[in-house]
């Protein structure tokens, strides 16, 4: 874990390389509401005025590497190099894309929200096999399935089996693999 829930973090961050999951605690249960994948930015609740935040960040991916730095040594930063600014807009702005689209899936029927969520990973952190079909890597679990997609494991792995019935998916156990 990075950032502990509520703990109000004064640093921002890179992820060099890695995946991260963005979790928030709702009605008891723990549930993914976003991925920070490799070259994204972070820590952006470091400029808040809310005194605590509702969210903890956590590394997925087996192997991370993120750089650190002060929010006020990036405040120099940016104001000794003015296109940073783009820079990192940019960057929030293509997150909180991808977030807004998370939530256009939410009401889907299981299968579906599973096989949005799939391809949606798979556009993001994909291998491409050597018989050219998409595989997720191995941290992709049927347990981060059902925090990203609001549902159990158990249905996580019924849609799972479904989709490799119809021949969406080629393989439904890790690496989760698609046609």
């Amino acid at each position: 874990m990075i950032i502990d829930e509520y703990e109000k973090s004064s640093t921002f961050y890179y992820v060099v390389e890695g995946v991260i999951s963005v979790e928030i605690l709702n009605e008891g249960k723990r549930y993914i509401s976003s991925f920070i994948f490799q070259n994204d930015f972070f820590g952006l609740d470091s400029f808040s005025t809310f005194k605590q935040k509702e969210h903890s960040i956590r590394v997925i991916s087996e192997q991370a590497t993120i750089f650190a730095i002060s929010k006020e040594i990036l405040l120099r930063l940016l104001n000794k190099e003015p296109d940073y600014y783009e820079l990192l807009l940019t960057n929030f702005a293509d997150i909180f894309q991808r977030h807004y689209g998370y939530f256009n899936f939410l009401h889907l029927p299981t299968t579906e929200r599973i096989k949005h969520a799939l391809h949606y990973l798979s556009d993001h952190i994909g291998l491409l096999t050597a018989a050219e079909h998409l595989e997720l890597p191995t941290f992709i679990t049927q347990e981060i399935l059902s925090k990203f997609c609001r549902t159990s494991q158990s249905r996580v792995s019924v849609s799972l089996g479904e989709l490799e019935r119809a021949g969406w998916l080629l393989r439904k156990k890790v690496p989760i693999t698609i046609n």
